[in-house]
């Protein structure tokens, strides 16, 4: 292809498209500091095919053959992400011997953080309570606080849940993780793709499917989603419980200055804590096993 003519150079953030005089097009991407030839070579060996590989890797650029995204809606998308998504931890599962120590480590700061957001919006709280004026982000802070803090209630009864669970246990679960797994990083072509893996690597099996939850829950019906992926990938007891308390925990907002984009701000945070509840609610309905939770 090198001795065809270049028509048209085209431009997004690292990537270049080139396309030739016969139509064809070649996506150069900028290489990042990664080491992508171990990541190819490791699902190779465990016959995981879902991922778009460059023809070409230099020091500096991967070249891939330019590939036509199908037209199909984001729910459609979805649905092919959680498949390739279970068909990539089914077939990279493998078990470890659990560090105490580590998971110690790991239940006390995720416990130090909830008790963190505990005490700074109850101090927010507090402040805004003993003014005589509220400004409008704080009248809307006040008027919803009760959400956060049953949102920071369920996610530490949750997270003691999860410890007591994985104390008795002696080993856990962990697949080949994608890193950024989300809609914009998985193409729909001739076949499905999982692009932009610089990322990947062995982690726990509720990463991939909770950072795809959190870049796209607004954009395809999660919940469907979820279920899908379950019937194909089920947790165990304590992933699905790890899972909730990632979910739970509330970001931390800062509602000044207060203006009309700090309202918006504070309304879609509302809106995204409402949203996890009712995830909850409608996961635990269908699963009488974790419906005391």
């Amino acid at each position: 292809m090198n001795d065809k003519k270049i028509t048209k150079y085209t431009y997004f953030k690292d990537i270049k498209v080139l396309t030739y005089a016969d139509n064809n097009k070649i996506l150069i991407k900028r290489k990042k500091k990664y080491d992508l030839e171990n990541i190819y070579k490791y699902l190779d060996d465990h016959n995981v095919n879902n991922y778009l590989r460059p023809f070409k890797i230099t020091p500096n650029s991967l070249y891939f053959n330019y590939l036509d995204k199908r037209s199909l809606d984001n729910d459609e998308v979805a649905k092919r992400l959680v498949y390739a998504l279970s068909d990539l931890q089914n077939k990279t599962t493998t078990y470890k011997e659990i560090d105490k120590d580590k998971l110690k480590e790991e239940y006390d700061s995720i416990k130090n953080r909830i008790m963190y957001l505990y005490e700074y919006y109850y101090t927010l709280q507090d402040m805004i309570e003993n003014k005589v004026y509220m400004a409008p982000s704080e009248y809307l802070f006040i008027r919803n606080v009760s959400i956060i803090y049953s949102a920071l209630k369920y996610s530490l009864e949750t997270l003691e849940h999860w410890y007591k669970i994985m104390k008795e246990k002696t080993r856990e679960r962990f697949v080949y993780c994608h890193g950024k797994c989300e809609l914009s990083h998985f193409l729909t072509s001739s076949n499905d793709y999982f692009i932009s893996l610089e990322n990947a690597h062995i982690g726990k099996p509720t990463e991939d499917f909770l950072y795809f939850y959190q870049k796209n829950y607004q954009d395809t019906d999660m919940i469907s989603n979820f279920k899908f992926y379950q019937h194909r990938y089920q947790y165990k007891e304590e992933e699905m419980l790890y899972f909730l308390v990632k979910i739970t925990i509330p970001e931390k907002l800062d509602i000044y200055p207060s203006s009309l984009e700090k309202c918006i701000e504070l309304t879609q945070f509302y809106d995204k804590l409402k949203f996890n509840s009712n995830f909850i609610s409608h996961y635990q309905k269908n699963n009488k096993h974790y419906e005391k939770h």
